[in-house]
C-alpha cells in the first residue's frame, strides 16, 4: 500500500490564509502530521455539501492579544498567533466526528468553526486545549523565559447556536454568527462558555458528557428585546 504523501506546504498556507513560512516554526517532527491533520479537513470541505439550517456557532479567541503583540513584537506575535490558528484546525483532523463540520478558518487572532454536533465540539475543544498546553512547552524551551510570559498560548472558547445561510462561495451569513463575536468578552482563559440557545439545543448531550453548565451572566444582543443568559460549561463536580 502506497503511503501518500504530505501536502506542501504553501498549499495549506494558501488554504488557511496564512503567510508564506508559517511552517517553518513548528517543530520537524510534529509538521509533516500538522500538515496530514489540515489537509484532512480540507478534504472533508471538498466531499461535504454546504446546508443552511442550525449550527452550533463556535468562536476561539487568543487571550491577551493585544497586551502581546505591544510586548513580543511582531515577528514574535505573528508565531504566535499563527501557533494558535494551526492548533485549532490540526485539532480538526484528529476528532472523530459524530456529523458534519466547516472551519470558516481565521478572524484575526481567533478561528470561527460550524459544528452540527456538540459532542464533538466538545471533542474538539479538549483537543485544542491539551495542544495549546504542548505547543506551550514547545516554545518555552526556544525563547526567553521573560518573552515566554506574554507568548503563552491560551484561549477562551464560547458556543452559540443559530440559523446558518451561505452566499456565493460558501460564505456562511447568519445573525449568530455576529451574535457571537458580542458575548465571548464574558469569559476567560481555557473557559468554555455556551449561550442559553446552545445550552438548551444540547441539554442531552451535556449530561450525558457530565457536564453542568454554570451562569456566568447576561448579555443584550443587537436587535434584542432581553438579554442572553450565558453559563461556562465544566465537569459536574457532585458527580
Amino acid at each position: 500500500m502506497k503511503i501518500p504523501a504530505a501536502p506542501r506546504p504553501s498549499a495549506v498556507e494558501k488554504y488557511l490564509r496564512i503567510p508564506k513560512g508559517s511552517f517553518d516554526h513548528i517543530p520537524h517532527y510534529a509538521r509533516e502530521q500538522a500538515l496530514f491533520a489540515i489537509e484532512s479537513v480540507r478534504s472533508m470541505e471538498r466531499k461535504r455539501v454546504f446546508r443552511p439550517g442550525l449550527y452550533y456557532i463556535v468562536l476561539s479567541d487568543l487571550c491577551r492579544s493585544t497586551e502581546a503583540s505591544v510586548a513580543l513584537g511582531h515577528d514574535l506575535n505573528r508565531k504566535r498567533v499563527e501557533t494558535f490558528i494551526l492548533t485549532c484546525i490540526e485539532a480538526l483532523g484528529y476528532i472523530a466526528p459524530r456529523n458534519y463540520f466547516l472551519p470558516i478558518r481565521e478572524v484575526g487572532d481567533a478561528v470561527l468553526i460550524l459544528f452540527s454536533s456538540f459532542a464533538d465540539v466538545h471533542d474538539w475543544w479538549e483537543t485544542t486545549n491539551s495542544w495549546l498546553k504542548g505547543r506551550n512547552q514547545m516554545w518555552k524551551s526556544v525563547i526567553p523565559y521573560a518573552s515566554f510570559r506574554q507568548f503563552r498560548l491560551a484561549a477562551k472558547t464560547v458556543v452559540h447556536a443559530g440559523e446558518v445561510a451561505y452566499s456565493d462561495g460558501n460564505i456562511p451569513i447568519a445573525q449568530a454568527v455576529n451574535e457571537v463575536f458580542k458575548v465571548e468578552k464574558l469569559f476567560g482563559a481555557n473557559e468554555l462558555g455556551v449561550t442559553d440557545a446552545a445550552r438548551s439545543s444540547a441539554a442531552p448531550v451535556l449530561k450525558d458528557l457530565d457536564l453542568v453548565p454554570r451562569r456566568r451572566g447576561s448579555v443584550l444582543l443587537p436587535g434584542a428585546r432581553s438579554k442572553t443568559e450565558v453559563f461556562v460549561v465544566d465537569k459536574n463536580r457532585n458527580g
